[in-house]
């Protein structure tokens, strides 16, 4: 018997049967290539040639034949003939498998550039083994799908079983002559592929549901499917009825969006081509037992081997993989035990795949990996167009129609109106990354968005204004110090609310002394302040009558300064009753005002400094500035109290009765997601050219939006002027929506949002979308997804820097394990060296998140996107 790799034997064996001109090689990867010139092929099909060789050497293992009579070889050119096998892409088994064993493969994945794709997208639905759900998933994606408005084909690819036209509740309907396979069956012989109208079914009437079944089964239906042979369709100039079929697809009435197909499960020859050409996207369903392990395994790495039928930019696409991981039991811990066994089989299957970069080409497992628990109405219906769409294969959704291109993102145009170019809006574009301290006064009116929640913290029964560095508390302060009756008592350096004698590091540092040579307390010290603050900036308010000195005034000629406001200061509290005499001071002068007065106090988060003294003096500060305004509050008409204080400020001082401040509290948190969205339109509404595309695009008869402030727009414009700048999907993620995508990515653990956040992620994709420009255009929307997506890192090192430098310094030693640790989630047992009150810290402020999970799972946190990326950790799961 000939060894299937003994090319020597094989090619002796063949050459006693077909003559001389018999070459066998050894195929690069694996098996053997025979060329043969033979008159015994004279008036064979290529198909009969290759069976024919096939039954002479039955043990070789033959991945290429070049079949040929000596008259059909005059044609060839004899030197390809002789030459060395090189490695082909061809879409079959042998060759996919083969090139999968690769020690590393680089990939070109559509998702890599965060692209969309031209309709229609296509997406096969396979399983190595049977029962795992494949099909159910395919038509519950398909129904999702069609209810987002895309027009779904599916197309029942399982001829050898098919079953998806009894899933979809449409069986009857297939005729005889309808389907798949013999529209397959005769391209074959024709090299067309009929209309296919009349072979499609419409599943829904209130959605673009569609299927081409495989066909009706009976002898004919067997007859026709016996003929059909895969692996021919990609020999030299043979007709490739697969490709012919896709093409077809395009020109239906109906023109798809997407399309799904329903593949045979196992090593079967039309599952090959449908996964390593066809597919722009394959889900792979598995359930997660080690019959499937290897199996399934080389299935994925083949998979980042192909190439298919698209291509970007000239360079062919690598098809993308998703997992569906089912059914797994339903009870929790037992789903999470399937979970994270399916989870670390598929990063060691995908840990040979480098993008074009060199990188690792896959983020995190938990955006291309759904887990499925099994569900008694799925197991048990005959339909799925009886039940009810299961949440869990919203993801599965997600992930393919977050591929297709949307036909109109910029909106309709109206042929009457002029508008700008791309160019035009981009270069006008202007988002306000900077601190509001650095606005002038201009930007600041035009960026500032009144919400229900600035609403509350600009209203005056609101004492205390509590929010993240970043959430907008110093825009209201200066929104708040621009009304006449405003004064101003601490505020930001650099503001034209910032006087000379207005507090800092050394004033506090200096009536901290002050207070310890006179035994006095910072809550006694504040009615003075304020007082000297009112004179300042109320001509003619009441003057102290406990001291005979000059108060308020400079000791020199020219301006009112620090030096002068502390010896003010220590001139009032010499008289041993000078705190009862300030508060009553404060109180003569509340009744001598005709209006209300906003007293502001902002900055003092950083007005008494950095270090760690200085941080205590602060608190000390805080606390006794609180407690003043919860004494002498209540006895004021006229003087109102407005302090702006950062949230961990707020947490770590001590207050008598703190639970009364806190009902007169407003916080700065953004948790409505619609509000986060018109906080980028507003700032881009500055722009002329933004405003005239989206008023041409976007405006109505019954509704113009430049009539109406940003504020006040309905949902619907919202989101279609936010399509206009950013896009509409970021691809390739779980996470298809780019609001869902920018919503998520800027949340800390806490889930809170800041708008200098959004702000910085808008300024640095500008310039990101300008360089993109210039090499690649893009007309769909004026900034691109990929630039919203690379331009997370520089917002991440902001965000982690003004975290770690400016508000929690002591953060330090807690960062730097995160940073040892390297990806996220972790097991808590990674902490056990670090401070609990530094855990608790970090909880507090949203840099960890602890994560729920079974019974007997380790205690787990997670890192925010917000502050992974610049700590430099991967998300757990990541190839």
């Amino acid at each position: 018997m000939t060894h299937p790799d003994d090319t020597y034997g094989v090619e002796r064996t063949l050459q006693a049967a077909l003559g001389d001109q018999v070459r066998v090689t050894a195929d690069p990867f694996i098996g053997v290539r025979i060329v043969a010139i033979s008159e015994a092929f004279s008036g064979m099909t290529p198909r009969a040639r290759r069976e024919h060789v096939q039954l002479l050497v039955p043990e070789a293992n033959i991945v290429r034949f070049e079949l040929m009579t000596p008259e059909e070889a005059e044609f060839v050119n004899k030197q390809e003939l002789d030459a060395a096998p090189v490695p082909v892409d061809l879409p079959l088994w042998p060759e996919a498998l083969a090139n999968g064993r690769a020690s590393e493969i680089t990939v070109r994945f559509p998702s890599e550039d965060y692209s969309t794709l031209p309709a229609p997208v296509i997406s096969t639905f396979y399983s190595l083994r049977g029962g795992v759900g494949r099909s159910t998933a395919l038509a519950h994606a398909a129904r999702i799908i069609a209810g987002q408005g895309l027009t779904v084909l599916c197309i029942d690819m399982d001829l050898e079983a098919p079953g998806l036209a009894s899933l979809l509740d449409v069986e009857d309907r297939v005729v005889d002559g309808m389907g798949v396979v013999p529209l397959l069956a005769a391209a074959e012989v024709s090299g067309e592929v009929d209309a296919l109208d009349d072979h499609v079914l419409r599943v829904a009437e209130d959605v673009g549901l569609f299927l081409l079944p495989a066909g009706r089964p009976g002898a004919e239906y067997a007859r026709l499917l016996s003929h059909l042979d895969p692996s021919a369709w990609y020999a030299d100039d043979e007709i490739n009825p697969l490709r012919l079929l896709v093409e077809a697809v395009s020109n239906l009435a109906e023109r798809p969006d997407v399309v799904l197909i329903d593949s045979r499960t196992g090593i079967s020859p039309l599952a090959a081509p449908l996964l390593f050409d066809v597919s722009d996207l394959n889900v792979i369903a598995f359930y997660p037992h080690p019959q499937a392990r290897a199996g399934t395994g080389a299935l994925t790495r083949a998979l980042l081997a192909a190439k298919s039928r698209r291509s970007l930019a000239g360079h062919p696409c690598t098809p993308e993989v998703r997992f569906v991981v089912s059914p797994v039991p339903a009870t929790p811990e037992v789903r999470h035990l399937y979970a994270e066994r399916a989870q670390d089989w598929i990063r060691e299957w995908l840990s040979v795949a480098r993008n074009t970069a060199g990188g690792p080409a896959f983020d995190a497992l938990e955006e291309i990996v759904q887990v499925i628990g099994y569900q008694e109405p799925l197991a048990a219906s005959d339909s799925v167009m009886r039940i009810q769409v299961a949440d869990d294969f919203n993801v599965v959704a997600d992930w393919i129609s977050g591929f297709v291109e949307p036909r109109d993102a910029l909106g309709e145009q109206d042929d009457n109106v002029s508008e700008p170019s791309k160019a035009e809006v981009l270069a006008s574009l202007q988002f306000a990354g900077e601190t509001a301290e650095n606005q002038n006064l201009e930007e600041l009116h035009g960026t500032f968005l009144s919400t229900a929640d600035v609403d509350r913290a600009l209203a005056l029964d609101s004492v205390v204004v509590i929010g993240r560095k970043g959430t907008g508390k110093t825009a209201v302060f200066r929104r708040l110090a621009e009304a006449p009756t405003a004064v101003v008592v601490t505020s930001p350096p650099g503001l034209d609310t910032h006087r000379s004698w207005t507090p800092d590091a050394d004033v506090y540092a200096a009536l901290e002394a002050e207070l310890r040579r006179q035994q006095l307390e910072w809550r006694q010290v504040w009615p003075v302040l304020i007082g000297l603050a009112l004179v300042q900036q109320l001509p003619g308010v009441p003057l102290p009558g406990w001291v005979t000195e000059s108060i308020g005034l400079p000791a020199a000629e020219g301006e009112y300064l620090k030096t002068d406001l502390i010896n003010d200061v220590s001139t009032l509290l010499l008289h041993p009753q000078a705190p009862l005499l300030a508060g009553e001071w404060l109180q003569t002068i509340d009744r001598s005002l005709e209006a209300d007065h906003v007293l502001l106090f902002d900055a003092l988060d950083t007005g008494f400094g950095n270090s760690d003294n200085d941080r205590r003096r602060r608190n000390d500060g805080v606390s006794g500035l609180l407690t003043a305004v919860g004494s002498f509050g209540p006895q004021l008409r006229r003087l109102k109290f407005k302090v702006l204080l950062r949230e961990d400020i707020w947490r770590e001082v001590k207050v008598p009765n703190k639970s009364h401040l806190s009902a007169r509290s407003a916080r700065l948190s953004w948790s409505n997601k619609l509000d986060y969205l018109r906080i980028a339109i507003k700032q881009a509404w500055r722009s002329e050219p933004f405003r005239q595309l989206v008023t041409a695009r976007l405006n109505r008869p019954d509704f113009r939006l430049e009539d109406t402030p940003v504020e006040y727009w309905p949902e619907e414009f919202v989101r279609n002027a936010w399509v206009i700048l950013a896009s509409e999907r970021v691809s390739g993620g779980r996470t298809a929506y780019t609001d869902n995508w920018v919503w998520s990515r800027l949340a800390d653990a806490n889930g809170d949002h800041a708008p200098r956040a959004l702000a910085q992620l808008m300024t640095a994709a500008v310039g990101l979308e300008k360089v993109f420009e210039e090499g690649n255009r893009y007309s769909r929307s004026i900034i691109r997804p990929r630039a919203l997506v690379e331009s997370l890192d520089e917002v991440s090192e902001s965000a982690l820097d003004a975290l770690q430098r400016d508000e929690f310094p002591e953060l330090d030693p807690l960062l730097d394990r995160l940073r040892q640790i390297g990806s996220t989630p972790f097991v808590a047992e990674q902490l056990v060296s670090t401070s609990p009150d530094l855990i608790k810290l970090a909880r507090d402020v949203g840099l960890l998140e602890e994560m729920s999970g079974p019974r007997d799972k380790a205690e787990r946190y997670r890192v925010p996107e917000m502050y992974r990326k610049a700590l430099n950790m991967t998300r757990k799961g990541q190839a």
